[in-house]
């Protein structure tokens, strides 16, 4: 796994993917399945939801835009 992300963070391009799309698109998708479960009356699992997978692909979108960010500034 070290080695993989190793590889990826050389790659501006897998970056820019992953870090303004990808993973925004999923934070964006689980919170709102965690809202909508929210409304429908599953508040404990919705509010999970809303919390713990949304911010970590919400920090996973910003580790990917910092660190494309430091690999075009060594170029």
């Amino acid at each position: 796994m070290k080695k993989y992300l190793a590889d990826l963070k050389q790659h501006s391009d897998a970056l820019f993917v992953l870090g303004y799309m990808l993973f925004p698109l999923l934070a964006l998708v689980v919170a709102v399945l965690g809202f909508f479960m929210v409304l429908g009356g599953h508040k404990i699992f919705g509010v999970i939801l809303l919390f713990v997978p949304t911010q970590v692909f919400l920090y996973a979108a910003f580790w990917a835009i910092k660190n494309r960010k430091l690999l075009l500034e060594e170029k």
